[in-house]
């Protein structure tokens, strides 16, 4: 398996922004004078409650990739003090719930996909660069047990590449005390810009590909079920501010992208990811720039 440097970079930005993002956090519950517990005590003024984490891990360096970066993330979740908290899994694109009741939660959904640049990968050579992406969108998550639930989300990407993604995916879990433990499939598809922009090679490409000694020839690829596979994960509440977690997943590239010279001749249809996220959460009181409900 090889890691990228550029990764470890982007990974120690990242992870430095988001301890930041912490600590500014637990200066302001100090500013409030209020305990930084994620359930509220009885009499307390606050209205949110703010989660804050940094997530680092391993994944696939680009859609279909056989080498592998390290990454890290920060991340944000906020939830009014008198809503209970709802299942999330690592792997869930950042999102803010606007609607909701027991079994059903809506709002807004992002997430950012890191570039593919070419000159890190010669065996790709030919092909277009492809920037760092940032996808937006929705989700609808049903909860029609305590313990499962059923996740879509929708997005759209505004940088990077055109196209259209979308993911279907569950999860049932089991607490045992502080400790959580969940599974769940995961199914993601993407239009044919998406396809086209990660797995396609016109027969200029090929030429020049293998022109430098590569091994793609001209492929077009196309819309459908881009990978279907499963998440795990492990939760473990340290104190009622603090939680750490872990999770793993594995994806199978299938149909047009897995049939490309990309994932066939340069890289793999197995995709693994791991990684760790730590959270720390807060009471404060108004947040003036979210409406309430």
């Amino acid at each position: 398996m090889k890691i990228s440097s550029r990764g470890l970079s982007i990974a120690a930005a990242f992870l430095s922004g988001a301890a930041g993002l912490c600590l500014g956090a637990a200066a302001r519950a100090d500013e409030y004078n209020l305990p930084s517990l994620i359930t509220p005590p009885p009499g307390t003024t606050a209205d949110w409650i703010v989660s804050v984490s940094a997530m680092g891990g391993v994944a696939p360096s680009f859609p279909g990739a056989k080498t592998y970066s390290f990454f890290g993330l920060p991340g944000i979740s906020i939830r009014r003090a008198d809503q209970p908290e709802r299942f999330s899994a690592p792997d869930d694109s950042l999102s803010l719930t606007v609607l909701h009741n027991d079994w059903i939660a809506v709002g807004p959904a992002g997430r950012w996909v890191s570039d593919r640049s070419i000159k890190n990968y010669p065996e790709l050579f030919g092909l277009n660069d492809v920037s760092a992406s940032i996808e937006v969108g929705g989700f609808v998550e049903l909860t029609p047990v305590s313990w499962g639930r059923i996740r879509a989300e929708v997005r759209k990407a505004v940088s990077g590449y055109d196209g259209w993604v979308a993911m279907l995916g569950g999860d049932v879990w089991q607490k045992w005390g502080p400790l959580t433990l969940s599974i769940g499939p995961r199914l993601d598809f993407g239009n044919d810009q998406y396809a086209s922009a990660f797995f396609s090679v016109d027969p200029w490409q090929a030429a020049l590909n293998q022109w430098a000694g590569g091994r793609l020839t001209a492929y077009n690829a196309t819309a459908g079920l881009v990978d279907a596979g499963f998440t795990v994960a492990a939760r473990y509440d340290l104190s009622p501010a603090w939680r750490i977690s872990a999770y793993g997943t594995y994806q199978a590239l299938t149909g047009s992208v897995a049939n490309s010279p990309v994932t066939t001749q340069a890289g793999s249809s197995n995709q693994f990811a791991a990684g760790v996220e730590i959270r720390y959460s807060f009471l404060t009181k108004d947040l003036y720039w979210i409406p309430k409900f």
